[in-house]
């Protein structure tokens, strides 16, 4: 019996601590085998982020090369969105700033207040800026505006494009760039300045010169040669007034400040255009051609209809007088996707490519001596482009150089929108000077 006590005391324990060892080594198992799966793993995910499945260890190597070259790219992309000379910003959904480099610190006169996480808004304090970028989210398309900025340092105005991200960076959803335009618009506006001035102070002793010179030739007997001088002079003044009508045109058509908002008038564009084309009418008899209108009666856009017969006046004008003799001049008007489109075109010889985008800058000319022989001013065209986009419209050429000759230039310009009180920025002109002046106040129909 104390043989079959002693065996039992032994026996158990033995059980028992067989039982840990095997549990003892199952976990052991389960820890290793657990270690190898993920050991595994991670080296399947190195070899997968370095290109490489086979080998983990390559992997993790080109995995930690692309880290460096990533981080690199990035700096680099920091430090050019810091040294750029445009302002940057980006926006989150609720127009939260995400990024904003110095460039666009100074346009918007932060200072050293802290910018990111707050609204723009609260930096910049613009209806038509808040408006701009509603519609590029809207639309999900780029919308570009001058805006003028107010602040305590003075009014900046700035080019901005807001362009909806295709894809969400980070939180970023909405990129602002600006284009610092304060003093460009400056030298502008001096320029502008400087043509008004002198052109005022030119006209009087023009005027005067035209004057003496036609007196001499109609109350005076004159030596033929005499006559003739003084008949040469009557014409380059004559001519020296128009340039200078048509600078003070375009200065005021310039300005912002006689740009601003006036009452304006719904205009039927058949009255303009047939006004215009009976300016032009003693040319083209003389030419023998003939000027065919087709103008579709209902248009109307809002405006000033001197200005608008001045501006297709001009693109008659130009069409006869470079037009060849015993040819067809077409104006016609038509509506276009919510534009006025008003086309004047020639059976001319064509204009080159090379010339057709400087065709609208003042005193640009293909042909030199043969236009100084018209007696043109060379701002025609000039005038033509400004009068469009004081209208919030735009000119375009069409011309061929090859056997069908010709060009067609056109102007679009909104049509009018027929409700009380309509305003449009445009400025007015004078019935006998053709410089702009305020109206006095009519209100649109």
């Amino acid at each position: 019996m104390a043989t079959d006590a002693a065996a039992t005391d032994w026996f158990v324990p033995f059980v028992v601590a067989l039982a840990f060892a095997g549990a003892a080594v199952a976990f052991g198992a389960i820890v290793l085998w657990t270690r190898g799966a993920e050991r595994r793993r991670i080296s399947a995910a190195l070899g997968a982020l370095g290109g490489n499945d086979l080998d983990p260890v390559r992997g993790a190597r080109a995995a930690a090369g692309e880290a460096v070259r990533l981080d690199r790219a990035l700096a680099e992309l920091r430090a050019i969105v810091e040294t750029a000379p445009a302002g940057i910003i980006a926006l989150d959904a609720l127009d939260r700033i995400v990024t904003i480099n110095p460039a666009a610190k100074r346009i918007l006169d932060v200072g050293e207040r802290p910018a990111d996480g707050r609204l723009l808004v609260e930096l910049a304090r613009s209806p038509e800026l808040e408006s701009l970028i509603a519609g590029a989210r809207e639309t999900s398309r780029r919308a570009d505006a001058e805006i003028r900025f107010a602040s305590a340092a003075g009014t900046r105005i700035a080019r901005c494009a807001v362009v909806p991200l295709s894809r969400a960076v980070g939180s970023a959803g909405m990129l602002l760039v600006l284009e610092d335009r304060t003093e460009l618009r400056r030298l502008e506006s001096l320029r502008t300045e400087f043509v008004a001035n002198v052109s005022h102070e030119l006209r009087t002793p023009i005027t005067s010169i035209r004057g003496y010179a036609e007196t001499l030739v109609d109350s005076f007997t004159l030596e033929p040669d005499a006559a003739r001088f003084a008949r040469t002079i009557s014409r380059s003044a004559a001519r020296l007034g128009m340039i200078i009508d048509d600078l003070l045109l375009l200065s005021s058509l310039e300005d912002p400040d006689a740009r601003a908002e006036l009452d304006a008038s719904p205009v039927r564009v058949a009255a303009f255009v047939a006004e215009a084309v009976e300016q032009a009418a003693p040319l083209a008899a003389e030419k023998r051609i003939v000027v065919d209108v087709a103008v579709d009666h209902d248009l109307w856009v809002m405006g000033n209809a001197g200005l608008l017969a001045h501006a297709v006046a001009n693109l008659v004008t130009n069409a006869v007088k470079y037009g060849p003799a015993d040819a067809a001049v077409l104006v016609a008007a038509h509506a276009e996707s919510g534009s006025a489109v008003i086309e004047v075109s020639d059976r001319g010889p064509g204009i080159p490519e090379i010339h057709r985008a400087r065709l609208f800058e003042r005193f640009y000319r293909i042909d030199r001596a043969r236009s100084r022989d018209s007696g043109g001013t060379g701002l025609g065209l000039a005038i033509v482009k400004h009068v469009a986009v004081a209208h919030g419209g735009g000119a375009e050429i069409e011309s061929r150089t090859g056997t069908d000759h010709g060009s067609t230039f056109r102007i679009r310009l909104p049509l009018a929108e027929m409700g009380p009180n309509h305003v449009i920025p445009i400025a007015r002109a004078t019935p006998d000077s053709g410089t702009m002046s305020r109206p006095e106040g009519r209100q649109s129909a």
